[in-house]
């Protein structure tokens, strides 16, 4: 049976094509954005859902080394993301809007479908426009068709069916608010990445129709449902905001990351983008065979890679962000730092062992390369300088446990699953090797910089690799190394 969601989509076009949807939990929520931010601090939260290893840097191979993906399909490592929603109370303070995830729809839509290819590696894409704050009508779709404002929309889910709008104009909404974005579906061939996301163009007619003649590729047509539970939070008269300072809603964008195994998407693809179906994963045997319907307790989300307040009652939006509500275009100067303005939060905004940073805040990656033990190192681009006062080092013996290696993560769960917790804040090898030992248990491995696994034997063929894979410093001590991204520190009761 079709959802309502499901329904919605279909009547966009009046047609019903081959598609699959993918629900997803969230995996993080920060200030990432390694599209449009890579290697920085994003100007604005996202809400992240998919590769559990997801940084302000993650290419499609890093991605490739994920443990698990916060969506239902393991063999797609994608990232989708979107910008937080929160509510602007009377007396000017924010709060995160509750958000469980979103639905992921890849339809097989277009004048050809039987020619639609798969996403290759590496490619990425944007939709929306973070500047917009009223209906464009002057930027239209291929020929002229459809404003291309219409990628964006919403639907109010209250007692009574409302029409969608294109802006949030509807925020009394008792079942939650949809917010709802479609990406663009004709590639060029050529380019996996553009800046200006002049790579690709929409379809004629937004979620349907043809390509331009300068985008001979049609790929799937992504389309984003982000659901919004609008009574998570009292409404005092204040308003909705998103995190980029937007209370119009037209500004709403999403971000795609291409994850996913080349294998499996062109066989998903070739099977199940022609014809008609359910939409159900099951329904597509090449994505059936990974499909993990207990993925939100098995990749559940992750602390945050960015020290800066992000839930809970702010004082104001997280970075620089001033909310603009138009009717007129905000100006990238509502939402960057001036070059001498302090960033709210950021003196320790990146986990990192910095202690010197620019007035801009800092931007740099938290990960510290294993590189000796030299005294000191610095690291600079054009947004940080960085000065590690001390470089990590591997706890080679504590107690009764000696080191064991790096181990890359199981590639079917966690190498070591019989206990285990996360510390954000004060997570060291002492703290997980206490922690372990006290279970009984012979084998402990610190990962991510702030989660402890313990176990009886490394399970779901976790491997040994490299040392220096293994290159994150501890949160609660910035001396000594506590695994990696999808890389644990195994220590071995002797």
């Amino acid at each position: 049976m079709l959802t309502t969601t499901t329904l919605t989509v279909l009547s966009l076009s009046g047609v019903s094509e081959a598609f699959w949807r993918m629900s997803c939990g969230i995996i993080q929520t920060g200030r990432i954005d390694p599209i449009v931010s890579p290697g920085k601090l994003s100007s604005h939260v996202h809400k992240i859902a998919g590769a559990a290893n997801i940084g302000i840097s993650s290419t499609y191979d890093d991605l490739q080394l994920a443990n698990c993906t916060s969506c239902g399909i393991q063999a797609d490592k994608s990232t989708y993301w979107t910008p937080q929603l929160y509510y602007q109370h009377s007396n000017g303070k924010f709060e995160e809007v509750g958000n469980q995830g979103m639905t992921v729809y890849y339809l097989g839509r277009g004048d050809k479908p039987a020619n639609i290819k798969p996403f290759p590696p590496g490619f990425r894409m944007i939709s929306g426009d973070p500047l917009a704050r009223s209906y464009d009508t002057s930027a239209t779709t291929y020929n002229n068709a459809r404003p291309i404002a219409d990628r964006v929309s919403f639907a109010c889910l209250d007692s009574a069916p409302m029409p969608e709008t294109p802006g949030m104009n509807r925020t009394q909404c008792k079942n939650g608010l949809r917010a709802q974005i479609h990406f663009p579906s004709c590639w060029n061939g050529l380019d996996l990445y553009a800046a200006d996301n002049s790579h690709v163009a929409y379809m004629s007619g937004m979620d349907n129709g043809v390509c331009p003649p300068d985008y001979p590729v049609q790929l799937m047509h992504l389309f984003y449902d982000v659901s919004y539970s609008m009574d998570s939070v009292t409404q005092d008269g204040g308003q909705f905001v998103f995190a980029h300072g937007d209370p119009t809603g037209y500004g709403f964008h999403g971000d795609f990351l291409n994850g996913w195994d080349s294998v499996v998407q062109a066989a998903a693809v070739k099977e199940c983008a022609t014809g008609d179906s359910s939409g159900a994963i099951q329904s597509c045997p090449p994505l059936a065979a990974s499909d993990m319907s207990d993925f939100s307790q098995k990749c559940p989300p992750r602390p945050s890679l960015i020290d800066a307040p992000v839930t809970g009652l702010l004082d104001k939006l997280p970075g620089c962000i001033k909310v603009t509500a138009g009717p007129g275009r905000a100006t990238l100067a509502d939402m960057l730092c001036a070059a001498a303005a302090a960033d709210a939060g950021t003196s320790s905004a990146i986990h990192s062992t910095s202690t010197t940073a620019s007035a801009a805040g800092p931007t740099a990656s938290s990960l510290v390369p294993r590189t000796g033990s030299s005294a000191s190192s610095s690291t600079t681009n054009t947004s940080l300088t960085m000065t590690v006062d001390t470089t990590p080092v591997t706890v080679n013996h504590l107690g009764s446990y000696v080191f064991d290696g790096c181990y890359a993560e199981g590639t079917t769960g966690h190498a070591l699953s019989d206990a285990g917790y996360t510390d954000p804040i004060s997570m060291t090898v002492e703290s997980c090797i206490d922690f372990c030992e006290e279970r009984g248990f012979g084998l402990s491995g610190v990962e991510y910089a702030l989660e402890c696994y313990c176990g009886a034997q490394i399970l779901n063929g976790a491997v040994r690799v490299a040392v220096d894979e293994c290159n994150l410093p501890c949160r609660g001590n910035s001396s000594e190394y506590c695994g990696g991204m999808s890389r644990l520190d195994v220590y071995l009761s002797g």
